[in-house]
Formats: C-alpha cells, sequence, structure tokens
C-alpha cells in the first residue's frame, strides 16, 4: 500500500504456436509458518495423476460442453507430455525445442493439443502443493481448448482467467462425486491456493499486457468463480466488449522502488507509517460504514504493538504478558484498541510477506470491533463476515485511474500491486492461528473476494450485520 500525501501535495514461455501458463512470480514465503496448511498430499507418480486428469476432464467437457455451448463437443487431437530427452510434441512446424519450453504447460491450437513438462514441471507442483495442483493444471489447458472451440475472443488476462474458472468448475464436479478418476478426498483447496498464487502474474503487472495471466488474487477467483457457480458462469468470461475487472495494478515509480511497501512506523509528521494510517483508515471506513447502517461507530482507541518478551498488558480485565502476547492478535472491548505482537507477528507478516498481510490482519480486528459493537461477535459465520468486511474496505482503498492520478475511496491510502496476493498469503501462513474458527484458506479468501468485488450488504450471506 502506499500513502496518499494529502498533506504534501505503491507461467513461462508464451509463442505464436502455445497458449502457455504464468511465469512464477517471486520466492513465496507461506510454506512455512505457525499456521501454513500441513504438508501437500504428494503422489508417488504425478505422470499418472496427469494421465487420470486429461481422462476426467475429457468425459467432464464431453458432457458440459453441449450443455453450456449448445453443440457437441469435439475430441482433442492429442496429449503429449514431454522432457529434454524425448521427442518435443507436435506443435508447428518445426516443432519447439525444449529450451523453450521447459517447465510448462500449454494449449497448441494449431495442431490442437495439450502438452506439459513431465521432466520439471509436474513433479514441482506435486512436491510443492500435492497431486491435485497436477490435475488443476491439466484442467486449466483444457480450458484454452474449450476457448478455441468456442471461438472465444478477448484480452489474454480475461482468458486466462476464464480457463481458471473452467478448472474451478471441473473441481466442483470432482468435489460432488462426480469423477471417474478422482474423489473429494484427493482436494486439496488450500494447496490448490497457494500454487496458483505461485504461478501468479509478478506484481506490477498491467492487466492490458498481452502475456498477462492475472494477479493470485485475480487467479484464485476465477478458480473459485467456477467452483461456485459452474461453467456457464465461466463462459461469461469471454466478451471482447468488456474488460473483466481485476485486482491486477501496475506500480507507480515510486512503488516500483519500493515494491508497494511503505514504512510501518511514523518517519515524521509529513511521513506518516502504515500503522498510523491503518487505523486513521479503517475508523474512517467504519464510520462511514455505519453511517449507512443508521448506526454511530465508536472509533478504535489505539493500535497498540507489544513485545512478548518485555510487555504486559490489561485487556477485557486479565493481564496478558509472555506467551499470552506470543503472536497475539486481539481486540480488547474494555480499553478499545487492537493488540498485535510486533516482533513476532507484524514483523514477520511485513517482512516475510508484505505490508498488505500487516493492513488485513489489522483490519479483520476492526471488522471484529465493529461487529462487537453491532452485537454480532461470536455468531456463527462472524469470522467469514470479518475477512468479507476486510475484503470491502480493500475495495474503498483500490485505486481508480493511473500513474500520479491515481485515486481511491480512502483519504489515507491507496492499495499497490500484489496487496491482495499477501493478504492471501496471510491467510496461509497464519490463518489458523489468528482465526478465530478452524477455516480453510479457500473459504476465507471466498469471503475476501464477495467483499472486494460487491458490497458490504453482501457480507450478510455470511451473518447478520445487526
Amino acid at each position: 500500500m502506499k500513502r496518499i500525501r494529502t498533506s504534501v501535495l505503491g507461467v513461462g514461455v508464451a509463442s505464436a504456436l502455445a497458449v502457455a501458463c504464468a511465469q512464477p512470480a517471486d520466492h513465496l514465503a507461506f510454506t512455512t509458518g505457525p499456521g501454513s496448511p500441513s504438508g501437500p498430499i504428494v503422489a508417488d507418480d504425478p505422470g499418472a495423476v496427469a494421465q487420470r486428469a486429461v481422462d476426467d476432464v475429457n468425459a467432464y467437457w464431453r458432457q458440459t460442453y453441449p450443455e453450456v455451448y449448445g453443440e457437441q463437443f469435439r475430441e482433442l487431437t492429442g496429449f503429449h507430455p514431454y522432457g529434454p530427452d524425448t521427442a518435443p510434441p507436435p506443435c508447428g512446424v518445426p516443432p519447439p525445442e525444449y529450451q523453450a519450453i521447459a517447465d510448462n504447460a500449454f494449449y497448441c491450437p494449431i495442431d490442437d493439443i495439450i502438452a506439459w513438462d513431465e521432466h520439471l514441471l509436474m513433479p514441482s507442483l506435486n512436491e510443492d502443493f500435492g497431486a491435485f495442483t497436477v490435475a488443476i493444471v491439466i484442467a486449466h489447458e483444457f480450458g484454452h481448448a474449450i476457448q478455441d472451440r468456442a471461438r472465444a475472443v478477448d484480452r489474454t488476462v480475461d482468458l486466462e482467467l476464464q480457463a481458471d474458472c473452467f478448472a474451478g468448475a471441473w473441481t466442483a464436479h470432482v468435489a460432488a462425486g462426480e469423477a471417474p478418476s478422482f474423489s473429494p478426498d484427493d482436494l486439496d483447496l488450500d494447496r490448490t491456493v497457494a500454487g496458483m498464487l505461485s504461478i501468479r502474474d509478478m506484481p506490477g503487472t498491467s492487466p492490458d499486457d498481452p502475456f498477462a495471466h492475472g494477479s493470485g488474487f485475480d487467479r484464485v477467483s476465477g478458480f473459485q468463480d467456477g467452483f461456485e457457480n459452474g461453467a456457464a458462469k465461466c463462459a461469461e468470461y469471454a466478451d471482447p466488449a468488456v474488460d473483466r475487472r481485476t485486482a491486477e495494478i501496475e506500480f507507480t515509480d515510486s512503488e516500483f522502488v519500493s515494491h508497494g511497501n511503505l514504512h510501518l512506523e511514523d518517519r515524521g509528521p509529513d511521513d506518516l507509517g502504515l500503522l498510523t494510517l491503518v487505523e486513521t483508515d479503517l475508523n474512517d471506513f467504519y464510520g462511514q460504514l455505519f453511517d449507512e447502517l443508521g448506526q454511530e461507530f465508536t472509533p478504535v482507541a489505539d493500535l497498540v504493538l507489544v513485545d512478548p518478551a518485555s510487555d504486559q498488558l490489561a485487556c477485557d480485565r486479565r493481564t496478558l504478558a509472555g506467551d499470552d502476547l506470543d503472536l497475539a492478535a486481539l481486540y480488547c472491548q474494555a480499553e478499545q484498541v487492537v493488540v498485535l505482537d510486533g516482533p513476532g507477528l507484524v514483523a514477520s507478516l511485513n517482512d516475510d510477506i508484505g505490508d498488505f498481510a500487516v493492513a488485513s490482519e489489522i483490519a479483520r480486528l476492526w471488522a471484529l470491533a465493529a461487529q462487537t459493537q453491532l452485537g454480532v461477535a461470536g455468531s456463527p459465520g462472524a469470522d467469514l463476515q470479518a475477512d468479507c468486511l476486510t475484503g470491502r474496505w480493500a475495495a474503498w482503498t483500490y485505486p481508480t485511474g493511473t500513474g500520479a492520478d491515481r485515486q481511491a475511496e480512502s483519504d489515507n491510502l491507496v492499495m499497490s500491486a500484489g496487496d491482495l496476493d499477501e493478504g492471501i498469503m496471510g491467510f496461509l501462513v497464519y490463518g489458523a492461528v489468528l482465526g478465530d474458527e478452524e477455516r480453510t484458506v479457500f473459504e476465507r479468501t471466498a469471503a475476501l473476494r464477495t467483499g472486494f468485488f460487491e458490497s458490504y450488504e453482501a457480507c450478510e450471506e455470511f451473518a447478520p450485520l445487526g
């Protein structure tokens, strides 16, 4: 995120022959951490998983394509795993050399084949994110074959997100127990989220870039849209007259230097840090939201960072110290303060992931404060509603315009490239520790997406707002 300075004035190779998947983003820190998911469910033979996925996704589209597009499904010409010591996949003349397509998977429209690197890509996805992520890659590439059959035309990013959506629709088919080659026990949706974040566009990519595939938030959102709403909803993505709204934002010049991260602490009266600005911003946001609800919001009095090694504080008639404050993320109702472990939690989120991982955790606690004032805290679904309200606040900071003209509804902050990805990474690393209930990252991200793309009223699907 970056400050609006109101007082002074944030896989791989593509060719003409193949539709390829996005390049890996920078190293992600969510593979380890006190709340990160358990290790992936790894297959002994990822090549066999890929072949099972080919058979199952093919069967799915034989049934689904006529239902969605009103015409018979045309079978693909072939499927080609490849490696450095195999014949290249038959895609164009001459076919591509291995060095050009290493660590990749693609649909080749000229020869109507799907090909994937069984030497590098599938084993690494299997090891890092689990066997089902291998199947997701196959389902995504089938999505491009569906686009070819449906004669879809649109921006690259819209077509890539449509392929993610189609992969999500097939995954719902698996979750419903309707897949001949997979069972619901095979699903590892949190690891699928992690895998999609790992092959997002680099933060700062323009959505109009001819090779753009979407931010991690965009890709997970497309997948969830298909999972929740089916392939017919995904078919709507391909509309050349309408650009889909994405969370992909280009860096401004100043953000490029800092990667969009704002320093945490104040550096003077004209150079306030993230913690001060987020506190002000969230009180402003909830003040406006309560106005719309016909209520009056009592601002949270303070955002307090504590050191478990030396500090103690009163919180709701208890004195907390030592282990009580380790990885603390608390709202103290009696004192009207939000408390965070500074050297542990805040430093780790900021240094390992980015500033919006810190901001989104603070926003979750502000949502809890708002729910407490509305009398709905602790009700079933209130935890997901807090994530939804965090998404709504994120949308409030989302910029319109470009460059120096970028603005947001927020008077204090404007979102930078990659911020929403950082929020999801925070769920992955610390979600199991900080969440009020045991929720999957997939569920929490869906709630965040609901708030971001819809309205605060949509957050009432999780719990009432009073």
